[in-house]
């Protein structure tokens, strides 16, 4: 019995607000809650234990946060412990003014060897690191309108009658009270006999032997009875009395009787649950312990140090320096030298320091220390070890995440620095890691960073084809898969390098490959142990993460060179193009030019700011109102738009441009941007003018050559046909030699003539 009261006198003076609900979701029925989470919600105990937790969203804080409702379910699901985000919720100080406080709540659902969740424990963290000062009348209004509830419901819930005894009539009277207590009708007549059928059979025996006693010797009675009532209903009631003499010698018997049916139930809840308080404080999720605020012995100290440091509470207790022994030496005589002091001062505090656990490995320890005061000096000390080394290190590893981002933004930072450094962080945040990552170049192994693994190590691995069975990189590279090997020694994939990571004194290496974003392997990550090891969930964390980061590292820096490598490009095509490119910022007016578009005007950035005002100014006089009102009509409409325009360089030359414009609005449909481009066209406007006149030349030359052909097929051809009619004369007889000689001399000279036409229209072209 004593180490029960010890157990609940723990659990009720834990510095951390503790509530323990059952799993019978969706009720969530309140078993237990500690004093500090009583004092926390400013409720009294019976108005929260055995309740709907969901149903008590007027007195019991985060009810109304969703994410406890959900976190609780998931712990069920699960059976690991939930840690909500942080919340904010107000209590009252010392003073009974409202506070803000943030904090976080674990639930810690507890399993019975059938591996079910039979209850949830949930402790609320105060993040708290600064307080907000509120309004006094508030805290006051709050504090009465508490009190008042509870004025309410403490006359709803007492229910005491009278009742006497009438010994000439062999009648009792009963109060209003009694008969609504026992449910009778106002016809019932309550006499020895009636009233007796309303007990249980053990009642009655035990009520008709006080009465007798009380008769006798004219004494009190007080005694608990169970009865039913009229209508059916099992009640407690607590029947208080007296006999006395009155003044014929009849003995007179009168008293009370009051309805403790509720705190019945409730002490009989409360007696069960002690009975579990023992294993269930062996079940929260730390270290519940008990020291002297003198002399810091330890006089409890929970099972849970067995899980958490790998000791006993025996071997705990047998030495009484081990708290301070067993703190790691560069943290020791700090957290000693704090706990005292504040003990001394009387108050709660809590502190975060590192323990060596039995087997050597070193954890983070948030320990929450409550001082407890009697005759107004410090006492007792009362407290939570929890182990936080997984929230530390997750911590840690944000920092040095942003670290690395930021190294990696860095242009002039090399890459194998970056990632050395990232390397050298996460070695640091598990003593005993050895990190390495290598890159793959065909399909073939080489080191990128690991500044801890031995050179002659590196080197024998260094160029080693990737594929099934090439240890636990080239393996995890060839799958594309992560690789676990726990011992090097045996594990069939280290066959061909189990020698030589022996003799550095390798003993397990646990790798992950790293995959971009199209799936093509670029590097390897491998973590390395001096000690055969099996890879914890925290260590599968970090390595996730770790792989993550490094795709980033590595995409970002594949991405960026690309991005110069277009960008040069795109300058480079843009100077032979001639094309340059522009941005209008329409609400502040304000343009920007690439530099070939500079070029393109002839202008310079230092000479000309470039505005739109700016721009309309530099075009040609017959062009300026036409691009304006077409510039005008994309601001309207909103399309895209194609146009050809004229410049005016400084010099006076005319370049011809064609053009394009897009235009960009917001979320309203409010115009905000105009981007385009701009062509510079005029050498091909200059060659097409002269394609243009050489086509006109042509077509003059086709017409005089048309002429020619006419002269020839009719001027040119009637002379010959006549010459050869004539000469065909010249065979016959009878014709005249000298006649026909005179006519073919004068079509011979018609004929010459014409030719000579001809040959000056050709000497013309």
């Amino acid at each position: 019995m004593r180490e029960n009261i010890e157990y609940q006198d723990i659990f009720n003076s834990l510095p951390v607000a503790t509530l323990v609900l059952r799993a019978d979701k969706p009720n969530f029925t309140v078993a237990a809650v500690n004093n500090f989470y009583l004092k926390l919600a400013g409720v009294q105990r019976e108005a929260m234990v055995g309740k709907h937790f969901f149903e008590l969203d007027h007195i019991a804080p985060f009810t109304q946060d969703p994410e406890w409702e959900s976190s609780l379910y998931n712990a069920i699901e699960t059976g690991r412990p939930v840690e909500t985000p942080v919340v904010q919720f107000e209590i009252k100080n010392g003073s009974g003014q409202p506070e803000p406080r943030y904090v976080s709540v674990l639930h810690k659902p507890v399993l019975n060897e059938e591996k079910q969740v039979t209850h949830i424990i949930s402790t609320v963290t105060d993040c708290t690191q600064e307080y907000l000062i509120r309004e006094k009348e508030e805290s006051i209004l709050i504090d009465l309108v508490k009190k008042e509830r509870f004025l309410n419901e403490t006359q709803r819930i007492a229910s005491i009658g009278s009742w006497e005894v009438d010994m000439e009539r062999g009648i009792i009277i009963w109060s209003d009270v009694v008969r609504d207590i026992y449910e009778v009708t106002d016809e019932f007549v309550a006499t020895f006999e009636s009233s007796m059928q309303f007990y249980k059979e053990h009642s009655q025996a035990k009520l008709v032997q006080v009465v007798e006693a009380a008769i006798r010797d004219m004494s009190r009675f007080d005694l608990e009875l169970e009865i039913v009532t009229a209508k059916g209903n099992e009640r407690w009631i607590r029947i208080t009395g007296m006999a006395d003499a009155t003044a014929h010698g009849t003995p007179r018997i009168y008293g009370t009787t009051q309805d403790i049916t509720e705190h019945k139930r409730i002490e009989q809840a409360f007696i069960e649950s002690r009975d579990k308080y023992q294993s269930l404080i062996q079940t929260v999720d730390g270290i519940v312990w008990e020291a002297d605020a003198e002399t810091l012995l330890f006089s409890f100290v929970s099972d849970k140090v067995k899980s958490i440091l790998g000791y006993s509470p025996e071997e705990w207790y047998s030495d009484p320096d081990f708290w301070a022994n067993h703190i790691h030496p560069e943290d020791r005589a700090q957290a000693v030298q704090y706990c005292l002091v504040k003990t001394m001062e009387s108050q709660n505090h809590s502190l975060d320091y590192r323990m060596i656990k039995a087997d050597g490995d070193i954890i983070w320890i948030k320990d929450i220390v409550s001082v407890i005061d009697e005759e107004g000096k410090p006492k007792w000390l009362r407290g939570l070890m929890v182990d936080i080394t997984e929230t530390h290190r997750l911590n840690e590893l944000d920092h040095l995440e942003k670290h690395i981002l930021e190294l990696n933004a860095l242009k002039e930072m090399p890459v194998e620095s970056v990632l050395t450094e990232y390397i050298k962080g996460i070695e640091a945040l598990f003593p005993g890691l050895i990190c390495s990552i290598h890159t793959i170049k065909n399909n073939r192994l080489y080191n990128w960073a690991s500044p801890s693994l031995p050179e002659g190590y590196i080197h024998g691995i260094s160029g080693i084809e990737i594929g099934e069975g090439i240890g636990s990189c080239g393996t995890a590279a060839y799958r594309k898969k992560q690789v676990i090997v726990s011992d090097i020694a045996t594990d069939p994939l280290w066959i061909n390098y189990r020698e030589l990571a022996l003799a550095h004194h390798l003993m397990a290496c646990w790798s992950q490959p790293v995959v971009d974003s199209k799936g093509t392997i670029m590097g390897v990550l491998g973590v390395y142990y001096r000690e055969v090891k099996e890879p914890e969930p925290m260590h599968l964390t970090i390595i996730e993460r770790s792989v993550e980061i490094l795709r980033i590292i590595l995409e970002n820096r594949q991405n960026a060179a690309l991005l110069n490598e277009m960008s040069m490009l795109m300058v480079q095509g843009q100077e032979l193009a001639n094309l340059g490119n522009w941005q209008w910022d329409i609400v502040n007016n304000i343009v920007v030019w690439s530099d070939v578009l500079y070029h393109i005007y002839g202008r310079s950035k230092e000479s000309f700011k470039a505005t739109f005002e700016g721009y309309l100014e530099l075009l040609h006089p017959e062009d300026r109102d036409r691009v304006y009102n077409d510039i005008s009509s994309v601001l309207q409409t909103g399309r895209d738009i194609v146009f050809e325009e004229r410049i005016l360089r400084p010099t006076g030359e005319v370049r011809n441009l064609r053009s394009w414009g897009r235009l960009i609005r917001d979320e309203s449909g409010k115009p905000i941007k105009m981007i385009g481009a701009c062509l510079d066209i005029t050498e091909s406007k200059k060659t097409e003018a002269e394609r243009q006149n050489y086509i006109r030349e042509i077509e003059a030359q086709n017409k005089q050559l048309q002429e020619i052909g006419w002269k020839q097929s009719h001027v040119a051809r009637a002379p010959v046909a006549r010459i050869m009619g004539l000469i065909g004369l010249a065979g016959k007889p009878n014709v005249d030699k000298d006649e026909l000689l005179q006519h073919i001399m004068t079509t011979a000279q018609e004929l010459d003539e014409a030719i000579k036409e001809i040959s000056g229209m050709t000497n013309k072209q």
